[in-house]
């Protein structure tokens, strides 16, 4: 996810952002972040000219989706983000103005159920995205921006939205089959995607089979166990020694030097972005010490000892174990690094 303003500035770190890993072509798509229409359809113009539908080229994208759930407060009073759930004409006209100019790179929104827990608007907003046919697919993240991350995603209410979109789905079906206008046969079908709380996947399949949805967004469940797409595949829990994990960390660094380049600025940046990753990791618990299951993403568990000295460094809440972690691939920090992780509250000063 990137700011559409810092984009059209030529800013480069923001650009480092929409930067891909050769791993991740031609399965990579772009997330704008935007506060005023034109901004946004700018943004799209430069991303889809300068990187065509990845249906066309290899370094293609394969969507642009427009940020509409986004709860930071700079964002959210600068009218960006879950601001624009309480605007629903400028977001319509956001997106069509995206669709407009992206040529034959899809178009894709993603929102959460409203601004405030008592006022949730996502049925309406999905009907109004829906019917105006500019978009391919709508991501539903069940919880509103009044709740962050505190409770359970809804998913009686994705399910209900996912519901009228099927109810819209099968009306449009009917009249374009008797349509005489090339508009309406021509309409693009979209796609209805839940997101929130998936964890395992038990959660996966639970998602598709109660949530009534045509796929599942992981998030947070995959920046704290990245294998939760094996275990998605296999159907089955998946203990992974500390060894293991490791191993996906070292991986990870090979591949961020790989994109940034290993020069100290390259280092720098590979060391960021793993200690943010890393700052969610901590958050696992092995299957293999756990009383119960299945595992919630929102629980959290007591002090726990792990079955060795990795492990229990690999599960670590203490930035320092991160530091050293990162130590082990990146080498000693300098004396004047700085590291305040994306989702807490805190600054964190290494000196």
């Amino acid at each position: 996810m990137a700011m559409s303003v810092p984009l059209l500035q030529g800013h480069k770190p923001e650009w480092a952002l929409l930067r891909a890993h050769v791993s991740e072509i031609p399965n990579f798509g772009a997330q704008i972040c935007g506060t005023r229409i034109g901004t946004a359809v700018r943004a799209t113009e430069v991303l889809t000219t300068l990187f065509p539908s990845a249906a066309s080229s290899r370094h293609g994208l394969s969507l642009v989706d427009l940020n509409c759930g986004c709860p930071i407060d700079l964002v959210y009073r600068q009218g960006g983000g879950s601001a624009l759930l309480d605007q629903p004409s400028k977001l319509i006209k956001m997106l069509k103005g995206m669709n407009y100019v992206s040529g034959e790179t899809p178009i894709t929104c993603k929102i959460r159920l409203g601004t405030r827990d008592s006022s949730p608007v996502a049925k309406k907003l999905a009907q109004r995205i829906y019917d105006a046919g500019d978009v391919q697919a709508i991501t539903l993240h069940g919880r509103s921006r009044q709740q962050r991350y505190s409770r359970d995603a809804d998913w009686t209410y994705i399910a209900e939205t996912a519901a009228l979109i099927k109810a819209l789905k099968l009306k449009s079906d009917t009249i374009a089959d008797t349509a005489i206008d090339k508009e309406a046969r021509d309409k693009p079908d979209v796609f209805f995607v839940g997101n929130g709380d998936c964890y395992s996947h038990i959660d996966y399949y639970n998602s598709i089979d109660q949530g009534n949805v045509d796929g599942v967004m992981l998030a947070r469940g995959a920046l704290i166990k990245p294998w939760l797409f094996e275990e998605i595949q296999k159907g089955q829990y998946l203990d992974k020694s500390a060894t293991e994990r490791l191993d996906y960390i070292r991986e990870y660094v090979r591949y961020g030097l790989e994109c940034w380049g290993s020069d100290e600025l390259g280092v720098a940046t590979t060391r960021r972005f793993l200690l943010e990753w890393l700052s969610f990791g901590c958050r696992y618990v092995p299957i293999g010490i756990l009383e119960r299951l299945p595992p919630r993403i929102q629980d959290r568990p007591p002090p726990w000892k792990g079955r060795n000295e990795l492990e229990c460094l690999l599960g670590s809440s203490d930035y320092r174990d991160w530091i050293k972690v990162s130590e082990m691939f990146l080498g000693p920090c300098p004396s004047d690094f700085h590291f305040t992780p994306k989702h807490k509250v805190c600054k964190i000063l290494l000196s």
